[in-house]
């Protein structure tokens, strides 16, 4: 590697409903091939009445801490409403910038998996034109979000019994991390390479939804993204570990 002989540290940001566990696959894969992983536990899952601005936080924090504290080197790894909160944490925090200032470490890939790409002043609401069917309003308390059929939608291309251990840790998710507004979106800048992985069975973030927000991202930037299509449903970080590795040691080496 050009930069260091030091691994990047891949720094793992979950989706709505789930929990860090869900990369313990992809963790433990990078793990055999030598490079430090954190996973991030976010605040919206299970808490009502807590903005994107609560989980960028906990990301910010954690990011601080291995390139501030400890001049890391960094791969942002984010799915579908990780995109959202991972995304407001950049700023200020790209290996190019810190390098500017003679500083160390920094993230020097993003990698976005089925992931929402909103744009400054937008809300992951804001994405649809109107509220997907699988989205209800938890009867007991209309500060969460529920889902319909959670297995069609995020699990479709794997049988009940693999869904199962997943969907039965579902938490309900926040519906203020759902219509709070992005201010900081780590793709204008410039600064850090961008890698998406498509998921074209995916139908809580839908293909046409994936193309759409690309179409838009890489025309604000005028930089091209790196795009990976695969035959998946919306969680990647189940039946596309190898894909997902391959696409961090790739951008490891750039």
């Amino acid at each position: 590697m050009s930069r260091s002989t030091e691994k990047p540290t891949v720094l793992l940001v979950h989706g709505a409903w789930h929990n860090a566990s869900c990369w313990d696959s992809t963790r433990a894969e990078l793990k055999k091939l030598s490079y430090p992983t954190e996973a991030v536990q976010m605040k919206s899952s299970g808490n009502a009445v807590t903005t994107h601005l609560e989980d960028t936080a906990i990301i910010r924090k954690t990011l601080e801490s291995l390139i501030v504290a400890e001049g890391k080197v960094v791969i942002l790894v984010m799915h579908s409403y990780g995109g959202v909160a991972g995304t407001n944490a950049v700023h200020g925090l790209e290996a190019a910038a810190r390098q500017g200032k003679g500083e160390k470490g920094g993230i020097i890939h993003c990698l976005f998996v089925a992931a929402f790409l909103v744009p400054k002043g937008g809300s992951l609401i804001g994405m649809f034109d109107e509220a997907p069917t699988y989205l209800y309003p938890d009867p007991q308390d209309s500060s969460f979000l529920l889902v319909k059929d959670p297995k069609d939608v995020f699990y479709n291309d794997v049988s009940p019994d693999v869904a199962e251990p997943w969907t039965s840790q579902f938490q309900p998710q926040s519906t203020a991390s759902f219509a709070s507004t992005v201010d900081s979106v780590a793709w204008e800048s410039g600064l850090v390479p961008c890698t998406y992985i498509m998921c074209e069975k995916d139908q809580g973030v839908y293909f046409w939804l994936q193309q759409k927000m690309l179409d838009d991202v890489t025309k604000e930037s005028g930089k091209p993204w790196k795009i990976e299509k695969t035959d998946s449903s919306h969680s990647a970080w189940l039946t596309q570990v190898p894909t997902i590795v391959r696409l961090i040691e790739a951008a490891a080496s750039a």
